[in-house]
């Protein structure tokens, strides 16, 4: 019996380190504008991390631009903002032209593997997820109600989905809504 236990122990430590490490593997497909590889949730440890997923091609995202600078303006002492690019048809020198067109001071993201796409859940453009500092999924979904369905907007929002999640998670404290889905332009093969 003694023998079993040892091996057993033996065993499952290695096979539960292996665990550990793959729940933290690194994006290795994620690369910021200059083509140099980025992990958003080792560049600034003990900050909440929000990726905003956007296309250049999306009226929904474009109109959007405003409330993201916003929302990451009042928050940037306590969360790091991503803008995430996932579509690889988009070059470099189309996202550069698209910051500077909607005045993005964001760091901007190329996710072509969609590595980020599926750790957040995301399935259209704009969306976006919030992580604890430890990189657990606290939100995922809209920004706010603007868009009750593609091409039909309300005069203004009547929820802040996505201000209320980083306010909640920079306080440590639950985030009310985990999950709501976002309106907006699909992403190639996450339908």
């Amino acid at each position: 019996m003694l023998r079993w236990t040892a091996w057993l122990a033996l065993t499952a430590f290695p096979l539960g380190l292996v665990f550990a490490q793959a729940a933290n593997v690194s994006p290795k497909g994620v690369v910021n504008l200059n083509g140099q590889p980025v992990d958003p949730f080792h560049q600034t440890p003990g900050k909440v991390i929000v990726l905003i997923f956007v296309r250049t091609d999306c009226p929904i995202s474009n109109r959007y631009a405003p409330t993201i600078q916003e929302i990451s303006g009042k928050n940037k002492e306590r969360a790091e903002f991503y803008l995430v690019f996932p579509v690889g048809s988009e070059t470099t020198e189309q996202i550069k032209k698209h910051l500077k067109e909607y005045g993005y001071s964001l760091t901007a993201l190329r996710d072509v593997d969609y590595e980020l796409v599926k750790r957040a859940e995301a399935l259209v453009t704009p969306e976006a997820a919030v992580f604890s500092p430890t990189g657990t999924l606290l939100y995922h979904g809209r920004i706010d109600d603007w868009y009750a369905e593609f091409g039909k907007a309300r005069r203004a929002p009547t929820t802040q989905e996505l201000a209320d999640a980083v306010t909640a998670a920079t306080a440590g404290k639950p985030v009310a809504v985990a999950s709501e889905p976002a309106v907006g332009c699909f992403l190639p093969d996450r339908r």
